[in-house]
């Protein structure tokens, strides 16, 4: 053989060993995604389909079954059932192990904690072992609220709320407009994204306000330190600004427990 063959077949080899070995990996990776996952198909039932449309977020949570804490969830947008999903270690920073309860329902405006028409929302189901494939998770009512098991362990205390008054910097006081909803939010500084959210469809400046346990999305519990984030809201959607929006944000965390908080919005809401 050639010295030229020997090298191509050299590399040819070596090249082969490489595409054999990522893939390999890849495979491994995705037998572990779904070991420490619960996943399957997400479907509507006949009657309560008609409310969904593709630009609503579906909400996919896991409960720890004993403790009903939120472990992990994941946000799906555009939704729009049938949809197949995949929920478990990659939605959450802690470890999973066992089995939890599935719970997915659908949000319009930015708050899964409150209803709105159109929306609707599934059964809390009994545990379901972490590596279950092939799920068929049926929303099957009208979302009115969430169900009675996870609001018996959502309550409120000075020691797992944030509360005080909140103030508008003096030149934006004419952005404000009586028909303004207010919507006071907390975000897992980690993760950046929101763990609870509260919206008052009344106030006045200075307006007091608490927010807490009662308010976490999907039930989770709350602890720790949190960015506090306040904005006026023109269109029932928090997540999209138009013009005359006014938003604070708190400059560190806020430890939960943290009371008489002056709290001012300072800037316009541009996202």
């Amino acid at each position: 053989m050639s010295k030229n063959k020997l090298i191509f077949w050299s590399a040819f080899v070596g090249f082969v060993g490489l595409t054999v070995s990522a893939l390999w990996n890849e495979l491994n990776r995705n037998a572990t995604k779904l070991e420490y996952s619960i996943s399957g198909v997400i479907l509507s039932a006949n009657g309560v389909g008609g409310g969904i449309i593709k630009t609503d977020n579906a909400h996919v949570l896991l409960f720890d079954p004993k403790t009903l804490e939120l472990v992990a969830s994941q946000i799906i947008n555009p939704f729009l059932p049938p949809l197949t999903f995949s929920v478990g270690q990659a939605d959450t920073s802690r470890p999973l192990r066992g089995a939890y309860r599935l719970l997915v329902l659908t949000d319009k405006d930015g708050n899964p904690n409150r209803s709105s028409p159109g929306e609707v929302i599934g059964q809390l189901t009994p545990s379901i072992p972490l590596g279950t494939e092939r799920v068929e998770y049926y929303m099957d009512r009208p979302f009115i609220r969430l169900p009675a098991e996870l609001l018996a362990f959502s309550t409120d205390s000075p020691k797992n709320s944030i509360s005080g008054i909140i103030t508008v910097h003096p030149k934006f006081l004419d952005q404000v407009d009586s028909e303004d909803r207010l919507v006071i939010m907390l975000f897992d500084p980690k993760k950046g994204r929101p763990v609870a959210i509260k919206m008052l469809e009344k106030f006045n400046f200075p307006q007091k306000f608490s927010i807490g346990q009662s308010n976490a999305m999907g039930g989770q519990t709350l602890s720790g330190k949190y960015s506090l984030r306040i904005l006026t809201d023109k269109n029932n959607q928090p997540f999209q600004s138009v013009p005359g929006e006014i938003i604070g944000r708190s400059q560190d965390l806020i430890s939960l427990g943290v009371n008489n908080l002056e709290f001012v919005l300072d800037q316009l809401y541009l996202r």
